[in-house]
């Protein structure tokens, strides 16, 4: 069974792909989310128009219901939402100084080991 590797041998690149993933995967969350929640305050809100009562008054227990849960809807959207982008903010930035450190210190080592010894190689098969 094949299986992804990890990329274990540096630990900036695994601060960057796994920065990357939050990244990716808190805005996909977002837009889920987001659309699932309007899908419900949509809903709620036509249950709470067919609930009004016909004659002006004390609203019905279950039209307060409906409000109070559409209430709840939106705080949650609110509060999941900050989470998201916490997520996501958190994400960027890892995914950022992982790719930025493997670039400017790690990789320009790897590069010049390389080509030390290939260099190496050369001055041996000649």
């Amino acid at each position: 069974m094949d299986k992804l590797p990890l990329p274990t041998d540096n630990i900036y690149k695994f601060y960057a792909l796994f920065g990357l993933l939050m990244f990716v995967f808190s805005i996909g969350a977002m837009l889920v989310q987001n659309r699932a929640t309007n899908t419900r305050i949509y809903e709620l809100t036509l249950q709470i128009e067919a609930a009004q009562p016909l004659e002006a008054g004390k609203p019905s227990i279950k039209e307060q219901m409906l409000q109070k849960l559409l209430e709840v809807e939106k705080s949650d959207k609110k509060f999941i939402s900050g989470g998201l982008v916490g997520l996501c903010v958190a994400g960027f930035y890892l995914m950022l100084y992982g790719f930025r450190k493997w670039h400017k210190d790690v990789q320009p080592l790897q590069d010049e080991m390389f080509r030390l010894q290939l260099e190496k190689l050369r001055r041996e098969a000649a």
